[in-house]
C-alpha cells in the first residue's frame, strides 16, 4: 500500500492478496481498513484489468451522451427516489449525468440499451454488462474485506444478498467564459460503497479529515473506492462518509463512470461494532427510504442527512 499525507491510499489487487486465508489477504483486509477509516476511500489498482474493456466503455458514454436531449430524459427506472437522467442545472452547469439499475445482468443492461436505442445496441449492451460484473467483484470484495477485517465475516454474506447495483455515466463540459472550474460540488454519496473509474481528464478531489482536497491522478487501470453513508452507519462511525468533488482545470470534456452499491431491507449495526468507545449509533438503515429522504428538503439541508435520517441522539 502506497500513501503520504498529499494522496490518497493506492491498494494492488492481484492474485497474491485476494487468496482469502492467506496472510497476504490478511494484510489486505488490514491496508482497506485503515484506509476506509483514516481516508473514507483508496485506489484499486487491477493489474490484470482490461485496457480494452476501458476505452471502450468510454466509447459508449460518449455515444450516450451524444444522444439528444429528449431520449436522455425519458424514464429507465420505476426505483423511489432514484435520479434518471440530470441535466445542468445552476447549482452545477458544466455536469450532466444518468444510469442504469441492475447493470451487472444483461436484463438490466438490455432494458436501459432499448430505450435509448430501440432499434438496439449490442455494443453498448455488452460493454455495460462486462463492466458492470468486473465492478461488482470488487465491490463484494472489498465489502468481504472490512467485513473480516472487523470480524463480523458471518455478515457478509447477508449483505452481498440485500446489496443492489446501479451504474451512472457522467460527463462535465468544458468551461464557457465566466464559468469556475467546479464540476460538481462538494457531497458524500448515499451508497454503502460507489466505485468511480475516471476518464484521461483529471477533476476528482478527495477531503481529507484535516481539511485538505487532494487529486485522484486517473488511470486506466485504477478505481476509487469511496465509503457512502450506509457504510459510515452500518460501521457505527468507524469509516465516515467520504466527501469529494469534481474541479476541472483542462480545457477538456471530461467522463466518468461509477458503480453504486445500495441495500435492500434493513441493515442493522453489527453488536460487535459497538462498545464503551462505540455506542449504538444508529437504528436500522433503510437504504431506500435514505435515499429519497436525501432528496427531501430536510435531508437537503441537513449537515449530515444519515444522522438525522436515523441516528440515535443520548443528548
Amino acid at each position: 500500500m502506497e500513501t503520504d499525507q498529499h494522496k490518497i491510499p493506492v491498494i494492488h489487487f492481484n492474485e497474491e492478496n485476494l487468496n482469502p486465508g492467506t496472510d497476504s489477504w490478511v494484510l489486505a483486509c488490514k491496508q482497506v481498513r485503515f484506509a476506509m477509516e483514516e481516508y473514507g476511500c483508496f485506489e484499486i489498482v487491477c493489474d490484470n484489468f482490461n485496457t480494452e474493456l476501458h476505452n471502450s466503455i468510454f466509447g459508449t458514454v460518449k455515444d450516450l451522451f451524444d444522444l439528444p436531449v429528449e431520449t436522455k430524459r425519458q424514464k429507465t427506472t420505476n426505483r423511489p427516489g432514484t435520479l434518471g437522467y440530470v441535466a445542468e442545472s445552476p447549482g452545477n452547469p458544466r455536469y450532466e449525468t444518468t444510469g442504469i439499475d441492475n447493470p451487472e445482468t444483461l436484463q438490466g443492461a438490455e432494458y436501459f440499451t432499448n430505450i435509448m436505442w430501440p432499434q438496439g445496441n449490442h455494443t453498448f449492451r455488452e460493454t455495460v454488462h462486462s463492466f458492470s460484473k468486473r465492478l461488482v467483484e470488487i465491490s463484494e470484495m472489498v465489502i468481504r474485506m472490512m467485513a473480516e477485517s472487523y470480524g463480523v465475516e458471518r455478515v457478509f454474506d447477508s449483505l452481498r444478498e440485500s446489496a443492489f447495483y446501479a451504474l451512472r455515466f457522467f460527463k462535465y463540459r468544458t468551461r464557457r467564459s465566466n464559468e469556475t472550474d467546479v464540476g460538481l460540488v462538494a457531497h458524500s454519496d448515499t451508497t454503502f460503497l460507489s466505485i468511480l473509474h475516471q476518464h484521461q481528464v483529471e477533476g476528482l478531489q478527495i477531503k481529507t479529515k484535516d481539511g485538505q482536497w487532494i487529486d485522484v491522478k486517473p488511470s486506466p487501470s485504477s478505481f476509487v473506492v469511496l465509503a457512502g453513508y450506509i457504510l459510515m452507519a452500518w460501521s457505527n462511525d468507524r469509516v465516515v462518509a467520504c466527501e469529494h468533488r469534481v474541479t476541472i482545470k483542462e480545457e477538456k470534456t471530461r467522463y466518468s463512470v461509477g458503480l453504486f452499491s445500495h441495500t435492500k431491507g434493513l441493515i442493522h449495526v453489527p453488536e460487535e461494532m459497538v462498545d464503551e468507545e462505540h455506542p449504538l449509533g444508529y437504528k436500522p438503515i433503510d437504504s431506500l427510504g435514505f435515499h429519497a429522504f436525501r432528496l427531501s428538503e430536510e435531508g437537503l439541508k441537513s449537515a449530515c442527512p444519515i444522522k438525522a435520517y436515523c441516528g440515535i441522539n443520548y443528548d
